[in-house]
């Protein structure tokens, strides 16, 4: 049929390198391999879906003209270049649609379904909707649109994706890949731990070692784990140069032509349970799982080649499936289950063209899964045999067999046996036969290398010793692209003061209330065993930190008083009549470190009076 590819069995697998002590070439440095950027594909769909859902909580509050940031407040803080379609429109509604469109996005990149339209989508998208309110944005913020954008080079559904299955013609292609864009991204993640050890210059963090001390002492940032590791001083000194060091010597060996190998296989980790370290320790959002992810990206095809050994990858070389000839929603089916099961063994024929497939196929009306010497499987008991010889998904097949699960898979099998020709017309429009090229095009190389460029001398514009400042137009660029990056986390020293807000107010009829909190008493004044627990997530807590910030160069712009007129708002929205919120009284409690675990000192900063009567608008 037209709708049927030539078929041949992928392995990719590449020839085995020499052992020894050997330098390695540039390629294999800067390259990244094809699963690899597989799993990059789905670990970057999932963070954008799990940012969604966290966002998704304050859509009103965080996105719209109801909420804390209107439109005509937050233009006056974005750049000329800079864009947003979620300024368009103010509405809860509008909003609503933007954000289930990145979800669909998001879900399409995750299956690797039209990957290059679902990954531009979903970088435009993120960068949108961080454009709308920046007030509420952090490092991980700035890593995960930056990885979308990278993400865009490369071909991340060259492995295990929708678009992978339905290649046509299918073929043999090495898991070894290199291009601009790898060297890009690679160069990239290592740019954040160089430049922001480049940015710690100050002496908490070498040579005394007190840096980590004095971050788990900012209390509206730490975790109660956070609390618990303050009384080992030592630990925290140990920690302190252990980060500094990591930062400023893994961008250098990761890179090392010699002892590439050993050298990557020891610092990924190093890496990782690094920023697992800063998740314990601190609130921060997902920056540790985005940076997590970045990390990934070194992973290289001889630790997946050992993985595949291990899990048997590859050595069920006689198992054959066969399908309708006449069905091309059956072959793409094949190919699907195939591809995402890992099973790259398989192989896929016309049961047609085998004499026992064949009275099998015209005797049951059913697809035929079959190994050498074993008995054959049809129908739903052929899908979970499949699930039960995937390296990954194998322990699933148990659960399968369960006599619901049986009913019901065979049930939905007899149904699309009868609809064949229907779901083949379906598939024929909504899953055709694509080539799958991974080349980057010229156009794109050259794009890639002067945004790899201009990140680079973003970066270097960032250390106060180097004297680059960026030309106006590359300003305007970098904002239009999103590739704004300044990695000051705890640089050059962790801040010595923590804050936290109290807001003291009363309702028409006098009654004193404790707006920040929505209770209908005075606010409490004594310090919260955990002050990191004051704020509703990490997005509020940036937010009003940044009002605090602000508030000592800036006491009138425009932010704290939209921040103002949303708290009436939002409280008269379900107030009884007489019971509205008339005004209140904006406070921050600010505390400064002190060393040696010295007590505390505490002020007590009024920075906001509001009247909701004359103005709430």
């Amino acid at each position: 049929m037209a709708d049927q590819p030539s078929i041949s069995v992928e392995t990719g697998k590449d020839a085995p390198a020499r052992s020894g002590l050997r330098i390695a070439s540039f390629r294999e440095i800067f390259g990244i391999d094809l699963r690899t950027l597989a799993l990059f594909r789905a670990g970057l769909a999932t963070l954008l879906l799990v940012d969604l859902a966290l966002r998704a909580r304050d859509l009103t509050a965080h996105y719209t003209d109801f909420g804390v940031m209107p439109r005509a407040v937050q233009s006056t803080n974005l750049d000329p270049f800079a864009w947003s379609v979620h300024l368009v429109n103010g509405t809860a509604w509008f909003q609503a649609v933007l954000f289930c469109a990145a979800a669909l996005f998001a879900v399409m990149l995750f299956a690797g379904y039209r990957t290059r339209l679902a990954t531009v989508m979903s970088w435009a998208l993120l960068l949108s909707v961080q454009n709308r309110n920046t007030l509420v944005l952090s490092g991980e913020d700035n890593l995960l649109l930056l990885l979308c954008f990278w993400a865009m080079f490369l071909p991340t559904h060259a492995r295990w994706s929708v678009d992978a299955a339905l290649d046509t013609p299918e073929k043999t292609r090495p898991n070894a890949y290199f291009s601009i864009a790898t060297l890009a991204l690679l160069v990239q993640g290592m740019s954040m731990y160089l430049f922001s050890a480049l940015l710690k210059s100050d002496p908490k963090w070498i040579p005394d070692g007190t840096a980590v001390y004095h971050a788990l002492q900012l209390d509206y940032f730490a975790t109660p784990f956070g609390h618990w590791l303050r009384q080992f001083p030592d630990v925290m000194q140990g920690l302190t140069w252990y980060v500094w060091v990591l930062e400023i010597a893994a961008p250098v060996l990761i890179f090392s032509p010699l002892l590439l190998r050993p050298l990557r296989a020891a610092l990924i980790p190093m890496l990782m349970t690094m920023h697992l370290g800063f998740f314990l320790c601190l609130e921060i959002g997902i920056f540790s799982f985005v940076s997590i992810l970045m990390n990934a990206t070194f992973l290289q095809g001889w630790m997946w080649d050992a993985l595949g050994r291990r899990l048997k990858v590859g050595t069920r070389t006689d198992l054959r499936i066969f399908y309708d000839r006449d069905c091309g929603f059956c072959l793409k089916t094949c190919r699907l289950l195939k591809t995402f099961l890992i099973l790259p063994e398989a192989r896929i024929a016309p049961a047609q063209d085998t004499q026992g497939a064949r009275t099998l196929l015209e005797a049951h009306n059913s697809w035929v899964v079959w190994r050498d010497a074993a008995e054959p499987h049809l129908k739903w008991d052929a899908v979970r045999y499949l699930v039960g010889q995937s390296p990954l998904f194998g322990p699933v097949a148990r659960q399968m067999r369960l006599r619901p699960l049986r009913r019901a898979g065979d049930a939905a099998y007899l149904w699309i046996a009868d609809h064949r020709a229907g779901l083949s017309r379906l598939t024929a429009l909504l899953l055709p036969w694509r080539p799958l090229n991974t080349r980057l095009p010229l156009p794109a190389a050259i794009a890639a290398g002067l945004a790899l460029v201009l990140v680079t001398a973003q970066n270097v514009s960032t250390l106060p010793w180097s004297g680059l400042r960026l030309p106006e137009p590359v300003r305007h660029a970098r904002q239009a692209l999103g590739l704004w990056q300044h990695w000051t986390m705890f640089a050059p020293y962790p801040e010595v003061t923590s804050a936290w807000p109290v807001i003291s107010g009363h309702l028409r009829d006098g009654t004193p209330v404790d707006v920040y909190n929505r209770r209908l008493e005075a606010p409490l004044w004594h310090k919260p065993e955990y002050v990191s627990q004051v704020f509703e997530n990490h997005r509020w807590r940036k937010l009003i930190s940044q009002i605090e910030d602000l508030s000592y160069d800036r006491p009138d712009n425009g932010f704290i008083q939209s921040y103002g007129r949303w708290l009436c708002r939002d409280w008269n929205r379900t107030a009884a009549p007489g019971r509205e919120l008339a005004g209140f009284r904006i406070y921050f409690q600010v505390e400064w470190t002190k060393p040696d675990d010295a007590p505390k000192d505490l002020v007590r900063r009024h920075v906001w009076t509001h009247d909701c009567l004359v103005n709430s608008k």
